[in-house]
């Protein structure tokens, strides 16, 4: 099974570092990365089922509430 993900760095005002999010769809990253400071979505494909459940978790944990 092979799955695609997004990630998206951004810094918030303020902030010395940038952090980065992650998202299980296109459109979400795309909207995300519009906002000032936002670099575009980056794509990773992968079919590891261990790496799948990781970037899940990821995605869980920092998917922004309101893009």
């Amino acid at each position: 099974m092979k799955k695609v993900y997004y990630s998206v760095k951004y810094r918030a005002f303020g902030m010395f570092s940038s952090s980065t999010v992650w998202f299980d769809n296109k459109e979400d990253a795309v909207e995300f990365s519009k906002k000032d400071y936002h670099d575009a979505p980056v794509v990773h494909r992968v079919s590891n089922p261990e790496t799948i459940d990781k970037y899940d978790e990821l995605v869980a944990l920092t998917k922004p509430n309101k893009i």
